[in-house]
């Protein structure tokens, strides 16, 4: 008897030790578009003249990023933020902050408001860099970390950006994949960068290119070397190397107006907030390419009839069915796009109803127009789209170019170029 109470005791013990050190565990910073805390919804992050476009400006230019987010738990809190410089690869360069900034200290948001006229209340911050308190001198990779009760401990979450410089240039063409495996699925990324004016003393050293699709992290194509140099001009002209998946069209919906049915809606009823109901919906593995609108994974928040959608713009909970007469074997589905950080994340991950013989799921999500996909997320960390949306040579995509240069003697990777390309006009 006493051995068992001793056991008991013992798990007992074990467990509570184990809850107290997960509640002092301390958040590990993340190089990376990440959410550190609940309650943190609908992160925007982009710059002042394009909602859709990177989070990237030029150096010493007048351009701004614009972020936004929405606080759904609490009325008012201290949010603080700083930025870190990062290397190509997303790591800290090591560089002091009195490198990189011209003043570096760290600061408040102070622009936020309460939601209006909505069924789910929040509070929305807003923050715009540069600003009078904080700007760059130095070009490259930067993480900008918001964290609460000036405790940068107490990450609330972290997201990607650049600073880039004009010292080069990038052009080029998307065309059908050479490999005749991939002729049908894939896309390739031919093109020339063109440094007249910029001396680049050892191309194949001192480069770093990385290829974007949608930008896109997850399947970011780095570490490029040229093809040929001739003159003022790097040649990036693979069969393989440079390679992407076609993938398809986005699927989307559209909430921005909720007392009508619009874009894929099929019903729409409220109680405590508002619930939506999207069209059941199939794979699309086997189906032809068929031409459609997107907006390349990317959302927009907007209620039709309000004045600020930043403010106005209610939580709808989104219903989704995907049909399928079994579960996949290659893993679990998830909803997929930029409102998930390009991430198979445990809150849009979908489950199966073998009565209904599909997945189902239900999400809040901020009123506007979104694109999304369906995705497995398989045993080796990869996303795969293509088992349940196809992936089709055809299909229209945007891809960004991002050229680094490590000087000899620098401390630091330079972001002296960027391209950008669209497969609208495929070769």
């Amino acid at each position: 008897m006493k051995l068992i109470f001793f056991s008991i005791f013992t798990i007992i013990s074990i467990c509570l030790s184990a809850q107290n050190d997960s509640y002092y565990e301390k958040p590990v910073l993340r190089y990376e578009d990440y959410i550190y805390q609940e309650g943190i919804k609908t992160i925007r992050f982009h710059p002042s003249d394009d909602p859709l476009a990177m989070p990237m400006i030029r150096l010493f230019s007048a351009e701004r990023l614009l972020l936004s987010f929405d606080d759904l738990y609490e009325d008012f809190v201290n949010y603080s933020y700083t930025v870190i410089h990062c290397d190509a690869n997303w790591k800290a360069s090591g560089l002091m902050k009195s490198d990189y900034l011209n003043n570096f200290q760290n600061y408040y948001i102070n622009d936020y408001d309460y939601s209006l006229n909505t069924l789910v209340p929040y509070t929305n911050y807003k923050l715009s860099i540069p600003n009078q308190d904080l700007s760059f001198t130095k070009s490259g990779n930067y993480i900008l970390k918001v964290y609460r009760d000036d405790n940068e401990e107490n990450i609330v979450f972290t997201r990607r950006f650049m600073v880039y410089e004009s010292m080069v240039s990038a052009s080029g063409t998307i065309r059908r994949a050479t490999q005749v495996d991939k002729m049908n699925s894939h896309q390739e990324v031919d093109f020339i960068i063109n440094h007249s004016g910029y001396v680049i003393q050892q191309p194949f050293r001192d480069l770093n290119v990385v290829l974007l699709q949608n930008q896109r992290w997850d399947n970011a194509i780095s570490n490029l070397k040229p093809q040929f140099i001739q003159n003022a001009k790097l040649t990036y002209n693979y069969d393989d190397e440079n390679t992407f998946e076609g993938l398809n069209e986005f699927r989307s919906f559209d909430t921005k107006n909720l007392q009508t049915l619009s874009q894929n809606i099929r019903r729409i009823n409220m109680d405590s907030l508002y619930h939506a109901y999207i069209r059941a919906e199939a794979p699309r593995l086997i189906s032809k390419y068929a031409v459609q609108f997107d907006i390349n994974g990317q959302y927009v928040v907007r209620r039709l009839d309000a004045g600020d959608s930043d403010l106005e713009a209610d939580y709808v909970d989104v219903n989704f069915l995907l049909a399928h007469p079994q579960p996949y074997e290659e893993g679990d589905v998830y909803l997929f796009g930029k409102f998930s950080d390009w991430k198979l994340l445990p809150e849009y991950k979908l489950s199966y109803d073998y009565a209904r013989g599909a997945y189902i799921g239900n999400f809040k999500l901020k009123q506007g127009f979104y694109n999304y996909s369906y995705a497995i997320g398989v045993d080796s960390g990869k996303i795969d789209l293509e088992t349940v949306e196809g992936s089709h040579w055809e299909t229209e995509n945007d891809y960004q170019i991002l050229i680094y240069n490590r000087e000899v003697g620098s401390r630091y990777d330079r972001l002296i170029g960027i391209g950008e390309l669209s497969s609208e006009d495929l070769y």
